[in-house]
């Protein structure tokens, strides 16, 4: 491939010193990156009165976009007309030309900007709410701009020369729409960096340590893990829990670890680098995420790199990847203690090796993205 030919990443997400947020993008680009002879160039894009500006992260030079739009998500692409000929402007005034590819993460903002633009377009979805109906703090408003959203989304996408889902659970999302009709789908797992998790030797744990990181929000349900646990301990176990991560519900989880006399065995930590997590995966026992509206989940898979076992929930992008005969052993029941708790045990008691599948190292799931036909005509 020409070293000419630019392959353009717009997204809302990517880590900067201060933010871990878009560590999986990171990896992806990186990978891509090391990969091709792509020229990548990276835009980031923010709200019109966002003070972030142009920064550098390991090796890559991000540019900020800002966006002209209402806020609290009302009317989305509302100005895409005015916003699509500044971003062109954008572009020319940061240099950034020869366009072949386009790869937009998440349907609005980054899909509709790139629409105008003569290149092959990739749309990459990272979540079950495709269409991002949920978006927005007025559920009136939520609402009545459904249509709008819905019609105005599906045009984009059924533009696109190919949509990529994390999970064939979140291309089926778009699928229950009858209006999408895509011109090609493809399932781009979040590959782990081995580079970064791996299994490494560590002290042994007093107790069996049970490991979680997640935005605290109902949907990840930290509360039924937590309730989990003090099930298990009033039978007599030693059990720990370690929580990381900041959001909506994490006061209500503190509250009640806290009126319930737990906060000898579940310990919130404050969140920590993406590079460091790898020492998190190889000090714990188990890693449990009882999210039960979940894509994929990077973390079940980075745990499972460094050969901790983990259990997630029925019916999430993660038991695609599980052999079928295996889920038994993985999956629980959403929002049910007792089947949670039957789960762990079953690990406590049972030390499972369960090799992570090497299909997932992103230098293969980056390799075979890579071969797909149309990145061959640019070859």
């Amino acid at each position: 491939m020409s070293k000419s030919n630019t392959y353009l990443v717009i997204t809302p997400f990517f880590p900067s010193n201060q933010s871990f947020v878009g560590s999986y993008i990171f990896d992806q680009i990186n990978e891509i990156s090391k990969q091709s002879n792509f020229v990548i160039e990276l835009v980031k894009v923010v709200s019109f009165f966002s003070f972030e500006k142009n920064y550098s992260y390991k090796g890559f030079n991000v540019r900020v976009f800002k966006l002209i739009d209402f806020p609290f998500f009302i009317l989305p692409g509302f100005f895409n007309y005015l916003n699509k000929i500044r971003f062109k402007s954008f572009l020319r005034k940061n240099n950034i030309i020869n366009i072949k590819f386009s790869h937009s993460h998440v349907s609005y903002p980054s899909s509709y900007l790139a629409e105008d633009l003569e290149c092959y377009k990739i749309i990459q979805h990272h979540g079950l709410d495709v269409l991002q109906l949920s978006n927005g703090r007025n559920k009136f408003i939520r609402n009545m701009q459904k249509g709008f959203l819905i019609r105005n989304t599906i045009n984009q996408l059924n533009y696109a020369d190919i949509n990529i889902g994390v999970s064939d659970l979140v291309l089926q999302q778009l699928r229950n729409y009858k209006t999408y009709n895509p011109q090609k789908e493809f399932v781009l797992y979040n590959g782990v960096d081995r580079s970064k998790f791996f299994k490494k030797e560590t002290s042994k744990n007093d107790f069996f340590t049970i490991g979680c990181i997640a935005n605290f929000w109902k949907i990840k349900d930290q509360i039924t893990l937590i309730k989990t646990i003090q099930k298990i301990l009033e039978d007599g176990i030693n059990i720990k829990l370690r929580l990381i991560g900041s959001g909506s519900t994490h006061k209500y989880c503190m509250n009640y670890v806290f009126e319930n006399n737990l906060s000898k065995y579940i310990i919130f930590e404050e969140e920590i680098a993406h590079e460091k997590l790898n020492d998190f995966y190889n000090c714990i026992d188990l890693f449990v995420l009882p999210s039960y509206y979940e894509a994929l989940g990077c973390v079940y898979l980075e745990s499972w790199a460094t050969n901790t076992s983990f259990i997630g929930i029925e019916g999430q992008g993660i038991s695609e990847l599980l052999p079928k005969n295996d889920r038994k052993y993985f999956l629980a029941k959403k929002q049910s203690v007792e089947s949670l708790k039957k789960k762990i045990l079953t690990a406590y008691n049972i030390r499972r090796s369960y090799p992570f599948n090497l299909k997932y190292d992103i230098k293969n799931t980056i390799y075979n993205f890579l071969s797909l036909d149309f990145f061959q005509k640019y070859d």
